[in-house]
């Protein structure tokens, strides 16, 4: 049986770890061409030698190279009709201690790393019949929490970028953000294992788990697919009831 993704030609970013991991494997198992992104050039490049798709070292806030990157994988995968911005960093410190150093940084890897991607891809995602963004933002887009002025802040701008995508790249390419609450990656590792801090995350979760990076791969492939055709410009939180409430 044909895979949901035969025939597609896929950046993922963040992919050598975390939910970009998990969604490069799924990608592969949907069978997509994969052109895989990360700064751990070591571990991108054994993904992709794992599940046969192109892999890059890249910063995604480095806009030059970004745009050889791009043009490098979408000759390898003879274009691109998808992309999935999962690449991210987090500070959590209040506001007082923020140093301008992370907050440059956040914006620079989580919104405009996002922005350099898209706008490399552009010229492939429009020459595709139908294309699909999908912009891995956070909870923390919908609603405040103390010590994450910055990364908020980051993830509120992604989630807007891509409304204004949805619009201004439709119909043929629809952009769509998903929006995790806590997931057990190496980011929130400092979290996940205190066992504290985990019987508080959980107890404020709905579905009294904390999430892990399958569950964001499967809401990347459905959006990523047409089960979602008359979607585009959303926030969708995988975050097991925490944002609601």
């Amino acid at each position: 049986m044909p895979g949901k993704l035969k025939g597609r030609r896929i950046v993922v970013t963040g992919a050598a770890s975390g939910m970009g991991l998990s969604i490069a494997r799924l990608f592969a198992e949907e069978g997509s061409g994969l052109a895989l992104l990360d700064r751990n050039e070591a571990g991108v490049r054994a993904l992709a030698g794992e599940l046969g798709a192109a892999g890059y070292a890249c910063d995604v806030a480095d806009r030059s190279a970004v745009d050889t990157v791009v043009a490098k994988a979408g000759e390898a995968l003879g274009g691109i009709d998808g992309v999935i911005n999962a690449a991210g960093i987090l500070v959590t410190k209040l506001f007082d201690d923020l140093e301008p150093e992370s907050w440059d940084q956040m914006i620079a890897v989580n919104l405009t790393g996002p922005y350099n991607i898209v706008r490399a891809a552009l010229p492939m995602l429009r020459a595709a019949t139908r294309a699909t963004i999908v912009n891995i933002a956070s909870v923390s887009a919908l609603m405040p929490m103390a010590g994450t002025a910055g990364y908020s802040a980051s993830k509120a701008g992604l989630a807007m970028f891509t409304k204004c995508l949805g619009l201004d790249l439709g119909p043929s390419i629809r952009a769509n953000t998903i929006c995790p609450g806590v997931i057990k990656t190496e980011m929130t590792r400092y979290l996940w294992e205190n066992p504290e801090h985990v019987a508080r995350a959980t107890e404020r979760v709905a579905l009294k788990r904390l999430g892990v990076p399958e569950d964001v791969a499967r809401a990347a492939l459905f959006f990523s697919t047409e089960e979602s055709g008359f979607t585009t410009g959303t926030e969708f939180p995988v975050d097991g009831g925490f944002s609601w409430r």
